[in-house]
């Protein structure tokens, strides 16, 4: 008898202090940095969105990585300027298309959701600071340089892998 495919994959068993779940060796989270714009602050950005339920997707590369590794149980993390990760939450849909979103937040996203979105709901938010922020970014990413990381922020968003986001959930602690 042949085993449904979800058997047949390798799947690695762990335990979240709950229950032990399966988990995907392949499995991708990222790290979204919440642009300053014209219209609103980089805070202000995160808020709106995250008070929407959704993540906007402002370039057609964050599109396109997002439709190649985007996972049911991928969550996001949320990189403000100047205030370092302040958020995580779980994605809970795939792409979508800008002309999905009601009227309202197609007049308030038109700028963070010009490429799509992502509906997304919030887990728990953090308080630090940038510079603390950035060096567990970069003990955990492995990147020696402040240039190097200062770069991949600049993208607007970055993938990581299960252990990356595990450690970096970890070092920032108990949620505020």
């Amino acid at each position: 008898m042949r085993r449904p495919v979800a058997w047949r994959r390798r799947c690695v068993v762990r335990w979240d202090g709950r229950q032990f779940r399966l988990v995907s060796p392949h499995m991708s989270h990222f790290l979204f940095i919440a642009g300053a714009l014209r219209e609103r602050s980089s805070p202000e950005s995160a808020e709106l969105q995250l008070g929407a339920g959704v993540w906007g997707l402002c370039t057609s590369l964050i599109r396109d990585n997002l439709q190649k590794f985007l996972t049911p149980d991928s969550h996001g993390l949320v990189y403000v300027l100047k205030e370092g990760i302040r958020a995580e939450f779980s994605i809970v849909s795939p792409v979508q298309p800008f002309q999905a979103l009601d009227e309202l937040l197609k007049d308030e996203l038109r700028t963070e959701a010009r490429y799509g979105f992502v509906r997304v709901t919030p887990i728990r938010r953090w308080e630090g600071s940038a510079p603390d922020c950035q060096v567990l970014l970069q003990r955990v990413l492995g990147i020696e340089e402040q240039s190097e990381l200062s770069r991949r922020l600049s993208l607007g968003m970055h993938r990581l892998s299960d252990e990356e986001y595990r450690a970096v959930v970890e070092g920032l602690g108990a949620e505020s």
